[in-house]
């Protein structure tokens, strides 16, 4: 599901934005997008469980406007540092926030099938001490549930 340029400078936005989040009329302000087009993209990254309401701040003569902030359980990235002694592996939600962590020894000389070997076993892992898996891998992870 694409979310395009404009989606992500509003994601963009209120990961910097943290727990304190931002309103509609903020992110079309930083953003220089209009209003209408600031609500059908938080309108749809709401509706994927990207982006939830965090309450309302006081009214400044309309209606209190509704206060933004990302899901940060909603997505997860894994990234892999390979080192000449050792793989690093983390899990990361939306915010940037470590979920889990972990290295395990490695040997750069073993050979690219033992590298992926390493990577797949360390991603599965992380994937397991943090999140439900929700697919199988192509090179015969674990099964789908």
């Amino acid at each position: 599901m694409p979310y395009g340029r404009n989606a992500a400078r509003v994601l963009g936005l209120l990961r910097l934005a943290g727990q304190e989040g931002a309103d509609r009329g903020e992110l079309a302000l930083r953003t220089g997008l209009t209003p209408q087009a600031v609500s059908k993209i938080t309108a749809r990254l709401r509706s994927h469980g990207l982006v939830t309401e965090a309450g309302r701040r006081a009214s400044t003569g309309g209606k209190p406007s509704t206060v933004l902030r990302l899901a940060p359980g909603a997505r997860h990235a894994v990234g892999l540092e390979l080192d000449r002694d050792q793989l690093t592996a983390v899990l990361v939600d939306l915010s940037g926030g470590v979920v889990a962590g972990r290295t395990a020894p490695l040997d750069l000389g073993a050979g690219p099938e033992a590298l992926l070997d390493a990577a797949e076993s360390a991603v599965y892992g992380l994937i397991g001490a943090g999140l439900p898996v929700l697919g199988g891998g192509t090179r015969g992870g674990p099964p789908a549930e």
